[in-house]
């Protein structure tokens, strides 16, 4: 009696020790696995440091995840800031490449208004010195003309020119800019004004001195019907083949006036029986012109004639088949073609 309950006793002490005893069947035996309690706590403890861990790093996961959203937003922010300095650079450079074309505008504007101002200058400075030739040397010009010429001397020296008047420029460059731009609008607005009546005139003093040219222009008479061409050689391809140093301008048997085609002296006026009634004009700078062939002579030798003056009428005389004008240029004595200085 006493060894089984020795060895019952002995079983509740060991059963005491286990916290838990698990029986199980493996290829037919049974198999008994007790836990004790130390393994419950080593087990609850792992337990408890899993959990630990799990929270901590359910923590880190969530600071994480904050900072990395604020990241973002910061990084939105960032973006919204560089394309708003991009668009600033943009407006920047836009305003930067107007400011350069109002400028250069501005170059070429005060370029081409120094052009004129220095043309104009030019011209008038020329203008004046022609007529003040005139006035001095010229004794055989009329009393009226050197009026004429006096008077337009002193329009020419001392022009009358309003003064621009120019308001206060801003501040900015830009705006400085573009208020010198629209000043030189007015400037030039106001030198066109200037050249128009300035081109008025210079146009009456033109005028004026093509009278006094001694360099021939033009045909001597009203008319563009050229009978016979300038032909000093005979060449038979040029009209019937003849020597013919002068040009036959028809009249279609009218007779008209002839005119001085440049401002000279009347050396010779008389009746020739080749020419006829014919007239030369000495120019004074190697030029010489002849005018042949005329029914009546209006100068005489030694007279003063100006350009365009009549000095003589259209006829048929000399060796003249109808009524024309034969007209001669010569340049320090060789023929010149009519027609170049037509």
């Amino acid at each position: 009696m006493n060894e089984p309950e020795n060895l019952h006793l002995s079983q509740e002490a060991v059963a005491q020790k286990h916290f838990l005893t698990l029986h199980f069947s493996h290829k037919g035996q049974q198999k008994t696995i007790h836990l004790r309690i130390r393994h419950a706590l080593a087990f609850c403890a792992a337990t408890a440091i899993v959990l630990s861990s799990a929270v901590v790093s359910a923590g880190a996961y969530q600071k994480t995840k904050a900072e990395l959203v604020l990241s973002e937003q910061q990084l939105l922010e960032t973006e919204r800031t560089n394309r708003k300095l991009e668009q600033r650079s943009e407006i920047l450079q836009n305003e930067n490449e107007q400011y350069n074309q109002n400028i250069e505008e501005i170059q070429n504007k005060t370029t081409e208004l120094e052009q004129k101002m220095n043309e104009l200058e030019t011209v008038k400075d020329s203008l004046h010195d022609r007529i003040n030739i005139i006035n001095t040397d010229d004794t055989s010009a009329d009393s009226s003309s050197a009026e004429v010429c006096s008077a337009m001397a002193d329009a020419l020296k001392n022009p009358v020119v309003a003064t621009p008047k120019f308001t206060n420029i801003v501040t900015t460059s830009y705006d400085r800019a573009v208020s010198l731009s629209t000043q030189l609008d007015r400037m030039n607005l106001l030198m066109d004004e200037t050249g128009v009546s300035f081109h008025a005139v210079a146009q009456d003093v033109t005028q004026t001195l093509a009278a006094y040219s001694n360099i021939p222009n033009g045909k001597p008479i009203d008319s563009d019907l050229i009978s016979t061409e300038f032909n000093p050689t005979g060449d038979p391809a040029i009209s019937d083949g003849r020597t013919h140093k002068g040009i036959d301008i028809s009249t279609a048997h009218r007779i008209i006036p002839v005119m001085a085609t440049a401002a000279g002296t009347v050396v010779t006026s008389k009746f020739h029986d080749g020419y006829g009634n014919y007239v030369v004009i000495d120019h004074g700078n190697g030029f010489t012109t002849l005018y042949a062939h005329n029914s009546e002579l209006l100068v005489n030798e030694g007279d003063w004639v100006k350009k365009g003056e009549v000095i003589a009428m259209t006829g048929s005389t000399g060796m003249s088949t109808g009524i024309h004008c034969h007209y001669e240029i010569q340049l320090n004595g060789v023929y010149q073609n009519p027609r170049d200085y037509f």
